[in-house]
């Protein structure tokens, strides 16, 4: 799925930019174009994941610094 709307229990509305799902299994990846890595990156991922995790699905995420040539796993 990508870069689909999820609402969450708060009401919020994320939207990441891939979501693989197979059967009860979430990979979260988003898509960087920097020249820098950013924790602010990762938080935002990480929100994602735990997003997804509190909807029951086993998550993975990843970012991808496309630019860097970087895959950092969260």
């Amino acid at each position: 799925v990508s870069e689909r709307a999820i609402l969450t229990a708060s009401g919020r509305t994320i939207r990441p930019d891939r979501v693989m799902l197979r059967d009860r299994k979430a990979v979260v990846i988003d898509y960087q174009f920097g020249q820098h890595l950013s924790e602010a990156h990762r938080t935002q991922v990480q929100d994602y994941m735990s997003q997804l995790s509190q909807m029951g699905y086993t998550v993975e995420g990843y970012l991808v610094y496309v630019t860097l040539s970087k895959i950092v796993a969260l």
